[in-house]
């Protein structure tokens, strides 16, 4: 079995190319909504949220 698969396929586990994208998202996703500092956090604990909704819809389909 190849190591990279298998960290691939272990839950929880992300590499440095999708943390990368999913940073870029949240970035794009404060511009679109026009997010202030101040609003971060509730915004990033919302936008994970989403996000994870979002993949196991994907994961199940």
């Amino acid at each position: 079995m190849d190591a990279r698969a298998s960290k691939r396929n272990t839950p929880g586990r992300m590499s440095v190319f999708e943390l990368d994208a999913l940073r870029e998202a949240f970035r794009r996703s404060v511009r679109e909504n026009n997010v202030t500092e101040i609003q971060w956090a509730e915004h990033a604990e919302l936008f994970v949220k989403s996000t994870i909704r979002r993949e196991s819809r994907a994961i199940q389909a």
